[in-house]
């Protein structure tokens, strides 16, 4: 069976332009670039590959390319309800009219049901090729006459997530987790002072929240006077992580970033969450990246303080990279532990 990849290229191949819609699902080392098409990402990682690739590209939230019109869309669907929607919701504004839009997925991904709402929304016709598995490829086309728009949770509008001691967070649909603080991060939160051998809020000190979602980890646990940086890879996170902590009056700024690679300042302390889903699949060579660029951003006498699910081998992968690695607490769900003595610069 050819995989999503190959079958977006020989469709790439057959039109002089479009929209391709890339998130962490797509592999774009086996993607050619098309002159004529335009790639849409909200992922920082994936912009800088598409810039390395040459293509024609937009990194957002997934916002509609400014002053941006074509006859046809490809999108390999996105594990959020609320994202697909969303892009499905723009695919209806903005599209020429009788464009296409061709999905890609699995069934146990939701594709079915995605297509027959896209249908709806878009009142044209709907074409499905089973590839193999349990695999889909959906064409639509799009009609004159347009129903609501889907359900998209409000995706653009930051909302009031959870009180955080006098502060509030806020979160949006595109971030990971967002409808509530995460369980992990918040036995982190409550293990810091122990961990850290101080009380809480940290002060006078230099912060990275690394990988930092809605911006959670800093907001519990920095005062005024700290010097936070706070990075994600995801678009959907900088209006929320800058947001929550510009209210909250804290000393923060947001940067993009990779797992931490683009960033070069060393920091007294390190919080992170490191996630081990990319898109559908589990990948534990996140977890490795996190802690190789911890390692290398952290001060020589500082400490990062990480959380991760029980089954995530932390000890195993950030002792390669930390002279000292200390189990913290194993609730039975979530382990924190205290890395310090980096061995890499």
């Amino acid at each position: 069976m050819p995989n999503f990849e190959t079958l977006i290229n020989q469709h790439l191949g057959e039109s002089d332009s479009g929209l391709l819609v890339v998130d962490e699902n797509l592999d774009l080392q086996q993607l050619n670039n098309r002159p004529g098409w335009h790639a849409l990402t909200n992922r920082f990682d994936q912009r800088l590959r598409l810039q390395a690739q040459g293509w024609e590209s937009s990194f957002s939230d997934f916002i509609w390319p400014e002053r941006f019109a074509t006859d046809q869309l490809i999108y390999r669907i996105s594990k959020e309800k609320a994202v697909v929607n969303h892009l499905l919701n723009l695919a209806a504004r903005h599209l020429n009219p009788e464009a296409r839009v061709i999905l890609f997925g699995d069934k146990s991904e939701g594709i079915k049901s995605f297509a027959k709402s896209a249908q709806k929304l878009f009142g044209g016709d709907r074409q499905e090729k089973k590839l193999g598995g349990d695999s889909w490829m959906i064409e639509l086309s799009l009609g004159t006459q347009m129903a609501a728009p889907l359900d998209d949770q409000s995706y653009t509008e930051l909302r009031e997530i959870a009180q955080v001691s006098e502060h509030t967070l806020l979160s949006k649909p595109g971030v990971y987790g967002w409808k509530k603080v995460d369980k992990g991060s918040q036995q982190l939160v409550e293990r810091l002072p122990h961990m850290l051998s101080t009380s809480l809020p940290l002060e006078s000190i230099n912060v990275l929240d690394l990988g930092c979602g809605s911006g959670y980890l800093a907001l519990a646990a920095c005062g005024e006077s700290a010097q936070v940086l706070a990075t994600d890879n995801n678009a959907a996170a900088q209006l929320a992580a800058e947001t929550t902590l510009e209210r909250a009056g804290l000393n923060a700024k947001f940067s993009f970033s990779n797992a931490g690679e683009e960033l070069d300042s060393k920091f007294d302390v390190i919080l992170c969450n490191p996630p081990f889903h990319s898109g559908f699949g589990i990948d534990y060579d996140l977890t490795v990246r996190f802690s190789k660029n911890a390692a290398r951003l952290l001060k020589p006498e500082g400490k990062a303080c990480f959380v991760v699910n029980q089954h995530v081998p932390l000890k195993r992968i950030a002792s390669n990279y930390f002279k000292s690695v200390e189990l913290d607490l194993d609730s039975g769900n979530f382990c924190t532990y205290v890395l310090s003595q980096p061995s890499i610069n």
